[in-house]
């Protein structure tokens, strides 16, 4: 028995001289190896909206849109700077060039003055056109429309007869080379090239918002 006993001790003490300290009286220490490549940095998602966005949701939730669940299709066009701008609610998918009427400085009054209206749209129609590949037909003249040319009429900017006029949209072109030249050519309405007005065309609904701007 006292064998035994003695037996015992002795394992003990073994274990404990192997233990994770390395040996008896000896501290455990801890070894931290080395990155080959250096962590990288956190970026911080972007919240901050632009201030094109800003204006976007202002307009969305002016037209009853819940804008943390409603996408609907967005274009903004740049009248200065002729430039398309696709937007998923707010989230901008892809900038197109453009061409405007003959007069792509002033804001449209009536029919004849070649400008370019400007103000927020929605779609009445769209359809292939046997001219300018598809026609996205905007619900010009609205409210807005009616009380600019009534102001206009008033005070003598537009003839007492004329007439606001209508059939303004969002189409593609017969001469691709007068577009990519920068001619602004059309009545009114906003010319894109076939192909980029074919990318834009199924995105387009009744959901869908047309913001036309002079900047």
């Amino acid at each position: 028995m006292r064998n035994f006993i003695s037996f015992m001790l002795a394992l003990l003490l073994l274990a404990v001289g192997a233990g994770c300290g390395g040996g008896p009286g000896k501290p455990a220490t801890a070894t931290l190896g080395k990155l080959d490549t250096p962590l990288p940095e956190y970026q911080a998602a972007q919240t901050e909206l632009t201030p094109e966005q800003k204006y976007l949701q202002q307009i969305l939730i002016k037209k009853g849109y819940d804008v943390n669940r409603d996408k609907p299709t967005i274009i903004v066009v740049h009248k200065l700077s002729r430039k398309l701008t696709c937007y998923r609610g707010l989230t901008p998918l892809k900038t197109y060039p453009v061409v405007l009427g003959n007069d792509p400085r002033n804001d449209k009054l009536c029919q004849g003055d070649t400008c370019t209206p400007e103000g927020v749209y929605r779609i009445r129609a769209k359809y292939p056109h046997p001219r300018w590949d598809s026609f996205i037909w905007l619900d010009y003249p609205n409210t807005a429309n009616w009380l600019k040319f009534a102001k206009a009429k008033q005070a003598g900017r537009i003839p007492p007869d004329a007439d606001i006029g209508g059939q303004v949209g969002i189409h593609g072109t017969e001469d691709p080379l007068r577009n990519l030249s920068g001619q602004n050519w059309t009545k009114g309405c906003i010319s894109l090239q076939n192909k980029d007005l074919d990318e834009i065309y199924p995105m387009v609904n009744d959901k869908t918002l047309v913001v036309i701007t002079k900047q």
